[in-house]
C-alpha cells in the first residue's frame, strides 16, 4: 500500500505545521515515485481508505493517493487559511454536510461526472450537490444492535420496530445514548419524533427511557456482553461487529431512518483537477461503491445497482425507501434544534428512577388486566409538555443558536484572492457530547426549567392515578 507521506492519517492534526503542509505540495516525492499525486482530505477510518487507497491505484495506476485526516470542522479552518496548500478531493464522513457551507463560500468546483447510476435523491435527501459542486459517497442508517443470543436466551421478543422496546419485556434490557452527553443520541429524538409524529413519538419515547439504560458511552460492550442485549444505535457499529463477531447483529426497524449522509468534491484549488476528479469517479463507480460494506466500518452505498452484489442480507435502503419503511429523512433545519430536543428528553429522565418505577407500575397494572384503570396515567406518562414546534420560538432558538465563531484570517483567505476580509465562519451549534455542549446556554435555562416542571407535574399525576387506583 502506498502510504501517506505524513506521519500518520490522524497525525496529521498533531503534526500540524510547515514540514505537513510542505508534504501536501504538488510534486513532493516525486523523484522516488513519478505518479502524480493526489492529496484526499478526508475523515473517514484508515480500514476505509486502505481499500480505496489499493481499488485507485490499481484502475488508475498513473496516481497515488496521500491523504490529510482532519475532521470537519479543523478540516474548514485548514482551506480557509491560505497559507496552506490546498488538497484535491475532500471526501467525508460526518453527519452535517460541510461540504455545501464550503461550496457557498467558493471552495469547492464542479464534479463534471457522468451520473449513470446516481439517483438524485433518496426520498427527501437529496444525494446530488447543487451546481454539481458535491454528491453523497454514502449513507448511514438508524438500526438497533442487538445480541441475539442474549435475546433468545432471556426469552425477549424480538425487536422489530421501536413498539417491542416500549414493552414491559425490555425493561432494563435496553441501552441508548443520552442524547445530552452523546452527538448521536439527538438524532435519535428526531427520528422518532417524525416517524411516529410528536405526540406518538413522545409516548414511545417516554416509554423506551422507562425501560432503557442512559450511556455515555459503552453500548457496544454492554451489547456484546448480553447485559442489555439491545441497544439504539447507527448502522456502523453493529455492521462492523457483525463482520467480526457472532452473534452480534443489527435490525433495521420498521419505522427506520437515514440519518446522514457523506459526500465528495473537487476542491477549487486543486493542483491536479483530472486526477481530482478521477478519485471522485472511482468513489462514486459502481467497484468503489461495492468497497464500503466491506471496511472495519461499513456504509452503505448511494448507488441502487450495487446492492443486487451485495447478497440477501445486506440492507437495501433504496429498497426499504420505496417500500416505506424509511419514512424519516434528515434535514438542516435551524441550528439549536437538536439541543433543544436533548434539553427537553434531559427533563423527561430528570429522575430516572421514578420515571421506571412508574412505567413498571403501569405495566404491572396493565399485565393484570387493568389497563381501563391506569390509562390515564399512562397519557400522563407520555403527554409532551410542549408543542412540536416549540424550538422554533425565537426566543428559544436563538437561547440555543449559540453565536457564529469568529475565525482569524489574513488579506486574501479563501479562494477569492485579494479579497482582504476574513472568511465566513461556520456555524457553531452547541452539540450535546461536544466541547461547551454540557452547558445550557444561559438564556434557555428559564425555558429548560419550565420543561422540567412540566414533566415533573406530568410524573407527579401520573403517581397519583395509580394511586388512587391502587395499582
Amino acid at each position: 500500500m502506498t502510504t501517506s507521506s505524513l506521519p500518520s492519517r490522524r497525525g496529521f492534526l498533531e503534526s500540524f505545521g510547515a514540514g505537513a503542509a510542505a508534504a501536501l505540495l504538488p510534486g513532493a516525492g516525486r523523484a522516488a515515485d513519478e505518479r502524480r499525486p493526489v492529496t484526499v482530505l478526508t475523515n473517514h477510518n484508515d480500514d476505509t481508505l486502505s481499500l480505496f487507497e489499493k481499488g485507485f491505484e490499481r484502475a488508475y495506476p498513473q496516481y497515488r493517493l496521500k491523504f490529510v485526516w482532519l475532521m470537519p470542522p479543523d478540516a474548514m479552518r485548514y482551506l480557509r487559511d491560505a497559507s496552506n496548500p490546498s488538497p484535491d478531493v475532500w471526501w467525508q464522513a460526518a453527519p452535517h454536510n460541510h461540504l455545501a457551507d464550503m461550496a457557498k463560500q467558493g471552495f469547492m468546483q464542479p464534479l463534471g461526472l457522468p451520473k449513470d447510476g446516481l439517483p438524485a435523491a433518496i426520498g427527501a435527501l437529496p444525494l446530488e450537490g447543487e451546481g454539481d459542486l458535491f454528491h453523497a459517497s454514502q449513507l448511514t442508517a438508524f438500526g438497533f444492535f442487538i445480541n441475539s443470543r442474549a435475546i433468545k436466551a432471556q426469552n425477549l421478543p424480538w425487536p422489530e420496530d421501536w413498539p417491542v422496546l416500549a414493552g414491559p419485556a425490555y425493561a432494563g434490557k435496553l441501552a441508548m445514548s443520552d442524547p445530552w452527553t452523546v452527538r448521536f443520541g439527538s438524532q435519535l429524538l428526531d427520528v422518532a419524533t417524525r416517524s411516529f409524529g410528536w405526540e406518538g413519538g413522545w409516548a414511545l419515547l417516554s416509554a423506551i427511557a422507562g425501560n432503557a439504560v442512559l450511556m455515555q458511552k459503552g453500548l457496544r460492550d454492554e451489547v456484546i456482553s448480553g447485559r442489555q442485549p439491545v441497544a439504539l444505535h447507527i448502522d456502523t457499529v453493529p455492521n462492523a461487529e457483525q463482520r467480526f463477531r457472532q452473534p452480534m447483529e443489527r435490525v433495521y426497524p420498521k419505522h427506520g431512518a437515514i440519518v446522514n449522509a457523506g459526500y465528495i468534491g473537487l476542491l477549487k484549488k486543486s493542483a491536479d483537477v483530472d486526477g481530482a476528479r478521477a478519485f471522485a469517479s472511482y468513489v462514486l463507480s459502481a467497484e468503489g461503491q461495492a468497497q464500503l460494506p466491506k471496511s472495519d466500518l461499513p456504509r452503505l452505498p448511494v448507488r441502487p445497482d450495487v446492492y443486487a452484489g451485495l447478497g440477501a442480507s445486506q440492507f437495501d435502503p433504496f429498497a426499504a425507501q420505496a417500500a416505506g419503511q424509511i419514512a424519516y429523512q434528515p434535514t438542516d433545519e435551524a441550528a439549536g434544534r437538536s439541543t433543544a430536543l436533548a434539553a427537553l428528553f434531559a427533563g423527561l429522565t430528570q429522575d430516572k428512577a421514578l420515571l421506571e418505577k412508574l412505567w413498571g407500575r403501569v405495566h404491572a397494572a396493565e399485565a393484570a388486566g387493568r389497563s381501563a384503570i391506569v390509562a390515564d396515567a399512562r397519557r400522563a406518562l407520555e403527554e409532551a409538555p410542549v408543542a412540536a414546534d416549540f424550538w422554533k420560538e425565537e426566543a428559544l432558538a436563538s437561547a440555543f443558536r449559540p453565536p457564529r465563531r469568529a475565525e482569524a484570517a489574513s488579506p486574501g483567505t479563501g479562494p477569492q484572492e485579494g479579497a482582504g476580509r476574513a472568511s465566513p465562519p461556520e456555524q457553531a451549534q452547541v452539540i450535546p457530547g461536544q466541547p461547551n455542549g454540557l452547558a445550557i446556554p444561559e438564556a434557555a435555562k428559564p425555558h429548560v426549567e419550565k420543561w422540567r416542571a412540566a414533566w415533573r407535574n406530568n410524573q407527579a399525576r401520573a403517581m397519583r392515578l395509580l394511586d388512587a387506583a391502587k395499582a
